[in-house]
């Protein structure tokens, strides 16, 4: 009786775990619905971009509104509403808009739920930075750092407990998620619960390996994810003294709290990630960057203008898109 030598039968046990490993792998279908909670300051317009590219069809705000606004008494969100034939439902929202999830699932069924989040140290500093608001403080001749002169505006004294349920500077990330509270027991409570309500949520220091989380649970391809970065500040922004995360940390705690507990939840969604994410992290990469270099040799094409497109020509592109498709007379 023959035998295999050890080279072949090394060859053998390597096709047995391959023909092993393809039978787990579950096939899946891409994910149409979805809702994409659009925050302030996080990267998110570029996130956006993605998400209007590869979507059917958009709930948008109304005209010349920079969001989709909540009407609290009538519990209604202010999107376009399509009085036409040809129009079944929405399929998803990028929008910058306030979580309410009760009124979300009416608008879009059956949905994937995502949001981006950044570390308030930088993500005050950005906003600080790029609002035309702070033009006046970042050009003042008496201050030499105008940035902690910002901060310490806004610390409140030590014997006042500051108050994370407002829209405010620090807690604008957590009152656009809808987690804010006046107590840190109640705030916490709050955020694990947003923990079960969302499938993912992206951190954007960690851009490109929030990406391969989302192109996994929503059944998507490399290229459906690649991305061209819009609204960046490209000045060279001072760093973040331990004074000045001293005083984020008082002015933040809303933020801080949601920020830390996600943080944690994506380093383990990367530890339990189903594939080689490495592997997938350094493909990704390698096609955003021959997509990009051709878009660049050639930036005319339908994709391409669409590929450095940023959201708000953009949610006019599918704004008008829409209402040809949808409502253009046979």
């Amino acid at each position: 009786m023959e035998t295999s030598t050890p080279n072949e039968q090394l060859k053998l046990e390597t096709l047995s775990t391959d023909l092993h490993s393809r039978k787990k792998e579950k096939p899946c279908n891409p994910v149409r619905k979805f809702i994409y909670i659009k925050t302030v300051k996080t990267g998110s317009s570029t996130l956006a971009c993605i998400l209007f590219r590869y979507g059917l069809i958009a709930a948008v705000q109304q005209q010349g509104s920079p969001m989709i606004g909540y009407n609290l008494s009538s519990k209604s969100y202010n999107i376009v509403r399509y009085n036409c034939k040809n129009f079944t439902g929405f399929d998803f929202i990028a929008n910058h808009i306030f979580y309410r999830r009760a009124e979300m699932e009416k608008i879009v069924k059956d949905a994937k739920y995502i949001t981006i989040l950044r570390s308030p140290y930088t993500k005050i500093r950005s906003n600080f930075f790029y609002s035309n608001k702070f033009e006046h403080l970042r050009n003042s001749p008496s201050e030499s750092n105008p940035f902690l002169a910002y901060l310490q505006s806004l610390e409140p004294p030590d014997n006042i407990q500051q108050k994370c349920c407002e829209s405010r500077e620090g807690s604008y990330l957590s009152h656009r998620l809808g987690v804010c509270a006046t107590k840190l027991e109640l705030l916490n409570a709050n955020i694990r619960q947003l923990d079960r309500e969302l499938d993912l949520v992206l951190l954007n220091e960690y851009y490109d390996e929030s990406l391969i989380l989302l192109k996994k649970i929503m059944c998507w391809e490399f290229e459906d994810i690649v991305y061209y970065s819009q609204n960046v500040n490209k000045n060279r922004l001072p760093p973040i003294t331990g004074k000045m995360k001293s005083i984020i940390d008082k002015i933040a705690i809303a933020d801080m709290q949601l920020y830390n507990h996600f943080n944690e939840t994506f380093w383990e969604k990367v530890k339990n990630y189903d594939g080689d994410f490495e592997n997938d992290l350094a493909e990704f990469r390698n096609i955003k960057k021959r997509i990009t270099d051709e878009c660049e040799n050639e930036p005319t094409s339908d994709y391409c203008n669409l590929f450095f497109m940023d959201t708000n020509p953009m949610t006019k592109v599918v704004y008008n898109k829409q209402m040809n498709m949808l409502c253009s007379k046979p």
